[in-house]
């Protein structure tokens, strides 16, 4: 049999009532998983109706809000076996409060993985096959103008996701990351609407076409089932074929 078959096991999606999350906490359920959806966003939160979801509101750059939202959810599931680190933002530069939103930044994309992934481990630990997968981004390995703090998280969460592996591994836990190019989002939609822009990014690319949340969910789904059984410390690339085309 084909098909990726998630039956039994839990999910923790961070940002999971929207974007990237949404999608992969679908593309989890289709599979049979059952998913715990963290996010700060009530709104968000509230519009989500899916079977075998639990809904969560969180602060994931709060470790107080952490902690709670993870005894929460034992209420709920008494083992992890995927968590997918997928919160996060990227915020106008802003030379008025430049600490704020550097601090801001790298407390969503980069450190609340790092803790979020030692905070699941005592139960990654006890699961079998189980598997982290971190969100990058292609920002990471490219210099973009105007936003130092979000390429430097993505950059960062690169380095921490092999690190993670090979700490983790002695416990036989996987960590794998996909890194999203131009992806159609809520907070992308802007930059899509300007259809110069627009323009110039697809002749960068080697698919004339942008991606979709789905796209992403794919390769996540993937990275936390048997079929990337033998995949560590890797990230996969879903940008189609821009990074190697070269910008």
């Amino acid at each position: 049999m084909n098909k990726i078959n998630l039956e039994n096991r839990v999910a923790i999606v961070t940002g999971g009532a929207q974007g990237f999350g949404l999608a992969i906490t679908k593309r989890f359920i289709e599979s049979g998983a059952r998913v715990l959806i963290w996010d700060k966003d009530t709104e968000y939160l509230n519009k989500v109706d899916l079977k075998n979801t639990q809904k969560i509101e969180v602060d994931v750059s709060n470790y107080k809000s952490v902690e709670n939202a993870f005894a929460e959810s034992l209420k709920y599931e008494k083992k992890i076996d995927i968590l997918v680190n997928n919160a996060g933002i990227s915020e106008k530069f802003s030379n008025k409060n430049l600490l704020n939103y550097w601090n801001r930044t790298i407390s969503i994309n980069l450190t609340a993985p790092y803790f979020l992934s030692y905070i699941c481990l005592p139960f990654l630990k006890k699961a079998k096959n189980s598997t982290i997968v971190n969100i990058t981004s292609l920002n990471g390995k490219i210099a973009m103008s105007n936003n130092p703090a979000y390429n430097a998280s993505k950059g960062g969460l690169s380095a921490l996701n092999a690190c993670l592996a090979m700490d983790f591994s002695e416990h036989k836990i996987r960590v794998n990351a996909v890194s999203p190019g131009y992806i159609k989002t809520g907070m992308t939609n802007k930059s899509y609407n300007n259809k110069k822009a627009f323009k110039k990014r697809l002749d960068r690319m080697m698919i004339k076409n942008y991606g979709t949340p789905q796209d992403i969910a794919n390769a996540v789904l993937y990275l936390s089932s048997n079929k990337s059984k033998y995949i560590n410390a890797t990230e996969i690339v879903v940008d189609g074929g821009l990074l190697k085309k070269g910008i």
